[in-house]
C-alpha cells in the first residue's frame, strides 16, 4: 500500500491507476488514514532535518564564539538591544489599546471557519485537503497541501488554502511566508494575498504595526481583494 501511495504523490500512476486511487481513497478509510499518516510523517521527517541543521547551526556558533569573545559580546549585546525594543513596542501597543490580534481573530472566526470543496465528490489532492479542513484536520490539511507545494509550489490556491491553514494551527509565520508567496503573483483576478499577509502579521508579538499599515495602504491604494475590510482595520489601528 505504501507504494501505491508514494507513487501517486510522485506522480507515476497512470490516469486509470490515479483515478482508481482517487475513488477508493473517498470510500475507504483505512486507506485514507494510511494516506494521512504518509503525509505527517514526511512533514516529520523534514522538521526533524530542520532541528538538526539548527543544533549543528548552534555547535558551529559556539565554536566561532570560543574563538572570537569580542565578536560574540557584540552578538548579545544585539540581541539585548533587540529584546528591549521589543519590550517598547509591546509597552507602545497596550498602552494605546491597539488590539491588532483581537481584530484578526474575529476576520479568521468570520471566514475561515470552512472553505470550499467540489459537490461532485471529486478526490484529487486539493479536494482531499479542503474535506481535511472542514473536518478540523489542520494538520492532515497542512500535510496534503505542503506535499502540494513540493510539486508545485507557485500554486496560488494551494499557497491560499496552506496559509489560512497555518493561521488555524497558529504558526503565523508559515501564514505570513505563505500569504507573501501568493501577493507576490501577478497577473491572478483576484488576490487577496497582501491582505492576509497583513491579517496573519497582525497575530505576530511584537507587533510590526509600521509593516501592517503598509500592506493594508498596499491594498486599499491598488484596489486589491479585502480593500474594505482593510479601511476598517485601518480605522481600529
Amino acid at each position: 500500500m505504501l507504494e501505491r501511495i508514494e507513487s501517486y504523490f510522485n506522480n507515476t500512476l497512470s490516469n486509470e491507476e490515479r483515478q482508481l486511487f482517487e475513488t477508493q481513497l473517498a470510500n475507504d478509510t483505512t486507506l485514507a488514514n494510511e494516506v494521512a499518516f504518509y503525509l505527517n510523517t514526511k512533514i516529520a521527517a523534514r522538521e526533524n532535518a530542520k532541528e538538526k541543521r539548527k543544533q549543528e547551526f548552534e555547535e558551529l556558533r559556539k565554536k566561532l564564539a570560543k574563538n572570537n569573545k569580542i565578536r560574540l559580546n557584540g552578538w548579545i549585546t544585539g540581541i539585548a538591544a533587540s529584546v528591549l525594543i521589543a519590550f517598547i513596542t509591546w509597552v507602545f501597543v497596550q498602552k494605546n489599546g491597539v488590539n491588532a490580534d483581537e481584530i484578526a481573530d474575529v476576520y479568521i472566526q468570520e471566514h475561515f471557519e470552512n472553505l470550499p470543496v467540489k459537490m461532485d465528490g471529486s478526490t484529487d489532492s486539493l479536494q482531499m485537503g479542503l474535506r481535511f479542513f472542514n473536518q478540523k484536520a489542520f494538520n492532515n490539511a497542512q500535510s496534503v497541501f505542503e506535499e502540494m507545494l513540493e510539486r508545485k509550489p507557485d500554486s496560488a490556491e494551494v499557497l491560499k488554502v496552506s496559509g489560512i491553514t497555518a493561521l488555524k494551527l497558529g504558526d503565523y509565520q508559515k501564514a505570513v511566508i505563505r500569504f507573501h508567496e501568493l501577493g507576490e503573483q501577478e497577473n491572478l483576478f483576484a488576490n487577496p494575498g497582501k491582505f492576509y499577509e497583513a491579517l496573519a502579521l497582525m497575530k505576530i508579538k511584537p507587533l510590526n504595526k509600521k509593516a501592517i499599515e503598509e500592506l493594508l495602504n498596499e491594498v486599499i491604494n491598488n484596489d486589491l481583494e479585502g480593500k474594505q475590510t482593510a479601511i476598517e482595520i485601518l480605522k481600529q489601528l
